[in-house]
């Protein structure tokens, strides 16, 4: 008697789970921090993107031997690297022929422009401004809390590597727009708080991303009234460790004490750590400062803006716990600006002076003096 044949079973497929596009540019942005290029594609073909941070030498070696490689970098790190351009723009710098790998990777290493120079063999390099596909790739690394300097080169149509994640440009602008329904609000529960017994957490999830941001509720805030409100930044230094380098846990714990005593309030502990930056390149700009930048100065330096933090999450997590009229305890009238921007409705601002100093005197100083920052009592 012959042996039963067995059939092979297949799934049935599942169902459709998110955008797949918007899942795609998420990860992508894992792709970058591990070291792996690439594809983005715009409405002439795909280009292939290297992040110049975390790519080994095989890649950039890869890359290099690719016809049209060029070197992406924001207008505020050429400037820094005293290469003439506008601070808000993206340029393409056409790397000199020849340029070994160990030459380029030094490139992701010196932050002084003689040091830069010295790496391009003593070439001012030719730049020019980027292309949609570029913006997209400095996007992405920003994103990805990566520096953003990247290496790119065209592919040919239809021969993306099948190793190679793929996005398209489109879809990586929608990424950086988070919306309403990306934010899904997942757990809560009582935890009193030193400056606050009465409160309770609660914890929202950004799907794009996977971020977490909390709410932390103090005391009973009424919906129908004018809230207080602080949203903070995360500060792995100052909030855990007592960094003397910021105001930044000293402004927390006043927050919550301010809070308590009102009768309630709400203060939003966002995901957000160096003004948006991420503590690595935190921890880049305080070695910078320590070289004698300030803290804005610093940033630029490496790359970013000023601030490259968003209050579009802040905004929706307000909306979704019924405080929409708030009072907002900062001193900072750009993010009472950018909170009214997205339609909440600051009635007045409230400012949270920490004391300086000598470790963050000129901290606190560069914040009032360039950032416009308002300290009462303390005159510009």
């Amino acid at each position: 008697m012959s042996e039963p044949r067995l059939q092979a079973i297949r799934p049935a497929p599942l169902p459709p789970q998110g955008d797949a596009a918007l899942i795609a540019v998420d990860r992508s942005l894992g792709e970058l921090r591990r070291g792996r290029g690439i594809a983005v594609r715009d409405a002439k073909g795909w280009r292939l993107v290297v992040p110049l941070e975390t790519a080994d030498a095989s890649l950039i070696d890869y890359i290099l031997r690719q016809p049209g490689a060029e070197l992406v970098v924001t207008g505020a790190r050429a400037a820094a690297l005293k290469v003439p351009c506008e601070a808000d723009e993206v340029l393409l710098l056409t790397l000199p022929p020849g340029l070994a790998t160990d030459q380029v990777r030094e490139l992701g290493h010196h932050w002084d422009a003689d040091g830069w120079r010295s790496a391009l063999g003593g070439a001012v390099p030719l730049a020019t401004c980027a292309d949609a596909v570029c913006l997209a790739a400095v996007q992405l690394a920003k994103s990805a809390q990566l520096l953003p300097a990247l290496l790119v080169a065209p592919l040919q149509i239809g021969a993306v590597p099948a190793n190679v994640l793929a996005v398209d440009i489109a879809d990586v602008e929608r990424h950086a727009q988070p919306r309403e329904d990306d934010l899904l609000r997942i757990s809560e529960a009582r935890v009193p708080l030193r400056e606050g017994e009465d409160s309770r957490l609660v914890l929202f999830r950004d799907r794009r991303d996977a971020s977490e941001h909390v709410a932390v509720i103090v005391g009973r805030p009424d919906p129908a009234g004018v809230v207080p409100v602080r949203a903070h930044s995360s500060c792995f230094t100052g909030d855990l460790l007592g960094s003397l380098r910021c105001d930044c846990g000293e402004q927390l714990q006043t927050a919550v004490k301010r809070l308590h005593e009102a009768g309630g309030g709400v203060l939003l502990y966002l995901a957000q750590e160096g003004r948006g930056i991420g503590l690595a390149n935190k921890l880049r700009a305080y070695q910078l400062q320590d070289d004698g930048l300030d803290t804005l100065d610093a940033d630029r330096h490496l790359g970013f803006s000023a601030d490259e933090r968003s209050y579009a999450i802040a905004a929706a997590m307000l909306r979704q716990l019924g405080f929409t009229r708030i009072r907002l305890l900062t001193n900072s009238p750009h993010k009472l600006r950018e909170l009214r921007a997205r339609g909440i409705d600051v009635q007045e601002m409230e400012s949270l002076v920490a004391a300086p100093n000598v470790h963050n005197e000129r901290y606190i100083r560069t914040k009032r003096d360039r950032a416009g920052h308002i300290i009462p009592g303390d005159e510009p």
